[in-house]
């Protein structure tokens, strides 16, 4: 996921009303996780993070 994408996620989920701590409890992640993931760079995040983050924001 490139940083521009990671953004429109943080972004998404902002809109949403959707939390970093809500999204780490219904991921059942440490929400340190989340915000490490959702930092913006070129490292990836894992798949199954990135589907349910946009499984939240649906």
């Amino acid at each position: 996921m490139d940083p521009a994408e990671k953004a429109a996620l943080k972004e998404k989920l902002a809109e949403k009303g959707i939390g970093l701590d809500k999204a780490a409890e219904e991921l059942n992640v440490p929400e340190q996780m989340i915000a490490l993931y959702l930092t913006e760079d070129s490292n990836p995040i894992p798949k199954r993070i990135v589907d349910g983050l946009n499984k939240l924001i649906e």
